[in-house]
Parts: structure tokens; C-alpha cells; sequence
């Protein structure tokens, strides 16, 4: 316990934690700026615009609503006798509605919790960034090389590091997250759209919260640990980089049966209590190709487990690596 004290002692003065706290703050700023000016209210001259396109929309379809509705029940036929599912194209549901033009803005607990979801991906490469930085700037120095010369326990040095690395995470997310759900609360309450949040939107937040916390401490562990494999910040970043690009995107578009096992997916099913994702399946028969889209559910369960193990994978194959790998 010393030792790891010592270590996020060091972590904490590192001025690379100063600037991913600032960028952090940065993007939460600008994330809320965005939040306050999509739940403004409509000006006048939108009011009378969207009721302009209302009315017309109105009389477009007391003039032609039973043409228009008698195509549509048609098109809907023909899909059903071309796929033999029971499709429903919404043709009850045609007739323009007043609230179609004039929406209402999202609630603070309507929206709090995806917010939190849709920025935990800055947040974790925050700290994915102060990770690897701590501890390949270390090796790239030779400041490791004279630290294990003072003790010499070659794992339990690495394991100090890469535990600081989670624990100095916590209070760097858990202080943006509270930054963020603050500013979007405001950004709600100027606009008087901050009421209604029940009890279960508050659960909902604070699980997202809470997800996101404890995923940020594994994200500074991984972080750690590929700085000590690949010993230099640009190296472990360009893999990061390079995989998401590849293999997140490229590779996943040609394979879609990788879905479930994407470090995208599974960081989603974690944070959001489980996702899904769609692939497309084609069927051949006498009247042709039909095609339709197919939804999938991954759990919390699968995303939690499969993130651990690869996690579990990467922190024992940098301690075989570390344990027989000259550091000088």
C-alpha cells in the first residue's frame, strides 16, 4: 500500500493529468453550450413558421389525404405478399399532427443519462491518454530503470503503477461527470425544461454515473499497461488509433458477425445496461431478393465480462513481458 501511495502521489503531480482535467472541462463546456441552445425555446418567428408549414401541411391532405392513403395501404400490401410478414407502414397515422411541427424540448431526465453515455467515450480517452503517458514517459526517460533500483520487485512495481493508474482516474472522471450532469442541469433550468425528473431518471443517471466511473478506472489500468508494453506514448496511441480504425470500423463492416465482440459495442453495453446493434439479412425467393434489417441485443453481462477479460489478458501479458525486458 506504500508503494502504491507513492505512485499516485507522482501521477497526481504529473502536469499531463493538469491538461487532460482542462481538456476534459473544455469539452464539458462546450457540451453543455450545445445542450442550452437545442432546448431553447422557439422564437416567434419559428412559431409562425411551423404553424405556416402546418397549415399547409393541412390542406395538402384534405385535398389529397384519401389518394394518399390509398397508396400507402397499397404499398403495404404489396410488401406483405412480397415478404409474408405482417408489415405495418403507418397509414392510420398519416394525418398531420400539430405536435409533428411544433416538438417539445427534451427534459433534463429525459436526456441526462444518454449525454453521459455519448461523452463517456472523451472521458475514457482522457484516461486512456494519462495512463499510458505516466508510465511510457517513465520508461522512455530511464526514470524506471533507476526506480527499480531502489526496489527491485519488478511486479510489484508494476502493479503499483497500474493500480495508481485506476485510482487516479476516479476522481479525474467522477469530478467531470459531476461537471457535466451540473452544466446540464443549468443549461435545462435557464431554459425552463429542468422539472419532471422522477425517481427513476435519477436511478438511471446515477447507474450510467457509476458505470462510467468504475469503467474510467479500467480505462487508466489498460492505459497504464500499454504504455509499459509498447514503452513509448505515440506507439500505444497510434494502436489505439489504428484499431479503431481498422478493426472497430473496416474490419467490423466486413464481418458484422464481430459485432458482440467490438471493444465498441462492449464499452456500450456496459455504460447504457446493454445495446444492440442491426445487421441486414437477405432472403431468395420466386419473386426475388428481399432484404431487412435484424436487431441483436448484447448484455451488460457480455460487455462487463468480455472488457474484463481482455483486460485481465493485456495486464498478464505486460507482466510477462515486464518481468524479462531490459527497462534501461
Amino acid at each position: 500500500m506504500r508503494l502504491l501511495g507513492v505512485e499516485v502521489r507522482r501521477l497526481l503531480a504529473r502536469r499531463m493529468l493538469l491538461a487532460a482535467a482542462l481538456a476534459g472541462v473544455a469539452a464539458v463546456v462546450l457540451i453543455t453550450l450545445g445542450i442550452w441552445s437545442s432546448t431553447r425555446p422557439l422564437t416567434q418567428t419559428q412559431l409562425d413558421a411551423a404553424e405556416r408549414a402546418y397549415q399547409a401541411e393541412v390542406e395538402r391532405w384534405e385535398a389529397d389525404g384519401d389518394e394518399m392513403l390509398a397508396d400507402c395501404e397499397e404499398a403495404e400490401a404489396a410488401e406483405r405478399d412480397l415478404t409474408g410478414d405482417d408489415v405495418d407502414f403507418g397509414c392510420d397515422q398519416m394525418e398531420p399532427q400539430r405536435q409533428w411541427f411544433f416538438p417539445e424540448r427534451p427534459a433534463f431526465g429525459d436526456v441526462a443519462a444518454d449525454v453521459l453515455a455519448t461523452s463517456s467515450v472523451l472521458l475514457l480517452v482522457l484516461v486512456l491518454v494519462v495512463g499510458v503517458s505516466a508510465t511510457a514517459a517513465e520508461i522512455s526517460t530511464g526514470a524506471l530503470g533507476t526506480w527499480l533500483t531502489f526496489v527491485p520487485q519488478r511486479l510489484r512495481v508494476l502493479a503499483s503503477k497500474l493500480a495508481s493508474a485506476g485510482v487516479v482516474a476516479l476522481p479525474l472522471v467522477a469530478g467531470l461527470l459531476v461537471l457535466l450532469l451540473a452544466g446540464l442541469w443549468v443549461a435545462h433550468a435557464v431554459n425552463g425544461a429542468a422539472g419532471g425528473t422522477d425517481a427513476e431518471a435519477w436511478r438511471d443517471i446515477a447507474g450510467t454515473a457509476l458505470r462510467i466511473l468504475a469503467l474510467g478506472a479500467l480505462a487508466g489500468v489498460v492505459g497504464a499497461a500499454l504504455g509499459v508494453l509498447l514503452r513509448h506514448t505515440a506507439a500505444a496511441l497510434g494502436l489505439l488509433v489504428g484499431w479503431a480504425l481498422v478493426v472497430e470500423s473496416i474490419v467490423a463492416g466486413l464481418v458484422p458477425a464481430l459485432q458482440p465482440w467490438l471493444l465498441r459495442t462492449s464499452v456500450a453495453a456496459w455504460v447504457q445496461d446493454g445495446t444492440t446493434y442491426w445487421t441486414t439479412e437477405c432472403t431468395v425467393t420466386a419473386d426475388g431478393t428481399s432484404c431487412q434489417g435484424v436487431e441483436h441485443h448484447v448484455s451488460l453481462t457480455h460487455g462487463s465480462l468480455w472488457l474484463l477479460a481482455l483486460t485481465v489478458v493485456l495486464v498478464l501479458l505486460t507482466g510477462a513481458v515486464f518481468r524479462r525486458r531490459d527497462v534501461v
